[in-house]
């Protein structure tokens, strides 16, 4: 079970290249997915990695790690949903919102 420290407050959801959406809920969600597959490993992946790594170890806040993945899965062409947060919506008339 994992130690509620290391779970995110809020999960991230990503889509992924092909479209796919997947939810990483904590560290341990984003540094296995981290581990998978990745060819193309840039200095955005080693900080997420490191970072994951670190607060597992109870070394850097679990939303240190959280904002590191955020940034690797952009600098790797995926959205997040905390992208949406800075889009502007429409709101009733036409307006627009950030809120």
């Amino acid at each position: 079970m994992l130690n509620p420290e290391l779970v995110w407050m809020t999960p991230v959801t990503v889509r992924m290249k092909d479209g796919a959406s997947q939810v990483f809920a904590s560290v341990n969600d984003a540094l296995d997915f981290l581990e998978g597959d990745w060819v193309d490993r840039g200095s955005k992946y080693n900080r997420a990695v490191q970072t994951c790594r670190r607060a597992l170890n109870r070394m850097t806040p679990v939303a240190i790690a959280r904002e590191a993945f955020v940034d690797f899965c952009r600098d790797a062409g995926m959205s997040t949903d905390t992208d949406a947060m800075f889009a502007p919506k429409t709101g009733a008339g036409g307006q627009h919102s950030l809120a």
